[in-house]
C-alpha cells in the first residue's frame, strides 16, 4: 500500500499487521539518525524505549485494532545514538482487500515536560491566587464585623463620656450650691446662737459640720475622678526616680522611712503620675500598724508585658516600667484585691478618707495603657504594682 508521504513536515511510519516497517518518510530516518532503507522490516519496537515498549503493546495496539484509530498518544523514540525523542503520536488502522496495515504518524515535543511544569506551574499560581483571594475575602468580612463592633463600642463610649460629662457639670455646679448654702447657714448658726443651742442640738451641729466638710471632699475627689475621662495631654518622658523623691519628701514629717531604689523613666502626663504614687504612698501611711515603725520600699525593674489588654488571643510584648511599692502596714484580706480599687470602696468604716485613692490610681495607670494590682496580708502589709509605659 504505498503512501507518499515524503515532504510531510511530521514522521510517518507505514507499519504491517505484525507491527513490522513497510516504510518511513525522510523526516523519520533524519530524525532517528538513520539511512532511508535501514530501517524497513524491522520491528517498530526496536525503536522505542522499554516504557513505551509496553505501552504500545497494552494500550495503542489494542486500541487502534478496536477503534480504528487513536490520537495524541505520548511515547518516546530512540535514535540510533539512544537518545530519547519524545513524540505525540496518532495511529490508523487500514485495511484493503484482505490486507491490514497501520499509519503512524508523530511530531516530536521535545519542550513537553517544560511546557507542562509552565502548566502545572500556572495552574499553582492561580490555585494559590484563588485561596489568597478567599483568604483576603474572609479577612475582610473579619475586619467589616470588627469594624461593625468597634463602631458599636465608639458610640457606646461616646454616650457614656457625655453621660459623665454631664455628670461632672451636676458635681460641679448643682452639687455644689446646696453645699454651700448647708456651710452659710451652719456657720451663721454657729455664729449667732451656739452658745443658746443646747447641748444635743451642738452636737447635732458638729456632726452636720463634719457632714459637710466630707462631702465637700468627696465632691472635690470626684471632680478630679471625672477629668480623668479627658484626652490625655502633656505626654512627655518622666523621670521616674526624681517624681518619687518629690512624692516621698511631701511625707517628711509622717512617721515612715522611705527606701527608694533607682527607678526606669516612664512615658505620660507627669501631673497624673505624680497623683497616681502619691495615692499609693498616702494609703501606705494612713493605714500603718500602730506601734510598728513605717517602712516604705519602692523599686523598679523592665519587663515586657502583652500591650493588648481586651483582645483575646491577641499578642504584642513590649517593654514596661514595673513599679513595685511595698510597706508593712495593716494589710487587708487578699480576698479583697480586687475590690480595694472600686469607686467609693472603704474596707474599714472608721478610716479616714471617702475610697477614691486606689481607684484613681488605676484609672490613671489604665489610661496609659498599663495597670496595677495589689496583693496583701493582714498584719503583714501591702504590695502594690504598677505597670506604665517605658519613655
Amino acid at each position: 500500500m504505498p503512501v507518499s508521504t515524503t515532504f510531510l513536515p511530521c514522521g510517518v511510519l507505514v507499519l504491517t499487521h505484525d507491527l513490522h516497517i513497510e516504510s518511513v518518510n525522510p523526516y523519520v530516518s533524519n530524525l532517528l539518525g538513520y539511512d532511508a532503507d535501514e530501517l524497513p522490516g524491522r520491528r517498530l519496537d526496536t525503536l522505542l524505549t522499554m516504557p513505551s515498549r509496553v505501552y504500545l503493546q497494552t494500550h495503542i495496539y489494542p486500541q487502534v485494532n478496536l477503534n480504528g484509530q487513536v490520537s495524541e498518544l505520548y511515547l518516546t523514540l530512540q535514535t540510533r545514538q539512544r537518545t530519547q525523542v519524545p513524540v505525540l503520536l496518532n495511529a490508523l488502522r487500514r485495511a484493503e482487500a484482505d490486507q491490514v496495515c497501520y499509519v503512524f504518524t508523530f511530531m516530536p515535543v521535545f519542550q513537553r515536560r517544560q511546557y507542562e511544569q509552565e502548566l502545572l506551574a500556572a495552574k499553582k499560581a492561580a490555585e494559590d491566587e484563588l485561596l489568597r483571594n478567599e483568604r483576603l475575602l474572609e479577612a475582610q468580612q473579619a475586619l467589616q464585623q470588627q469594624q461593625v463592633e468597634l463602631d458599636r463600642q465608639v458610640s457606646q463610649l461616646r454616650q457614656r463620656n457625655d453621660e459623665l460629662e454631664q455628670f461632672g457639670k451636676i458635681i460641679s455646679h448643682d452639687l455644689q450650691e446646696p453645699l454651700r448654702k448647708i456651710s452659710v447657714f451652719t456657720d451663721l448658726l454657729r455664729k449667732e446662737s451656739a452658745d443658746h443651742l443646747p447641748a444635743m442640738a451642738q452636737t447635732a451641729l458638729k456632726t452636720l459640720e463634719r457632714a459637710s466638710r466630707r462631702l465637700r471632699s468627696l465632691i472635690h475627689e470626684l471632680q478630679l475622678y471625672f477629668t480623668l475621662t479627658n484626652e490625655i495631654a502633656n505626654l512627655a518622658p518622666i523621670d521616674l526616680s526624681a517624681l518619687m523623691a518629690s512624692v516621698c519628701a511631701e511625707y517628711a514629717n509622717a512617721p515612715a522611712t522611705f527606701a527608694v531604689k533607682p527607678l526606669p523613666s516612664v512615658w505620660g502626663n507627669e501631673v497624673e503620675i505624680t497623683t497616681l504614687f502619691r495615692h499609693l504612698i498616702d494609703n501606705a501611711v494612713k493605714f500603718r500598724q500602730p506601734n510598728v515603725p513605717l517602712l516604705v520600699r519602692v523599686s523598679g525593674s523592665v519587663v515586657g508585658h502583652n500591650s493588648f489588654r481586651s483582645l483575646p488571643n491577641k499578642y504584642n510584648y513590649v517593654n514596661f516600667a514595673r513599679i513595685v511599692v511595698s510597706d508593712n502596714g495593716v494589710g487587708f484580706d487578699n480576698n479583697q484585691r480586687e475590690g480595694v480599687f472600686q469607686l467609693l470602696k472603704k474596707l474599714q468604716a472608721n478610716t479616714p478618707g471617702i475610697g477614691l485613692g486606689l481607684a484613681m490610681a488605676r484609672k490613671i495607670a489604665e489610661r496609659h495603657g498599663g495597670q496595677i494590682t495589689a496583693e496583701s496580708t493582714v498584719g503583714e502589709g501591702t504590695k502594690v504594682t504598677v505597670l506604665l509605659p517605658i519613655a
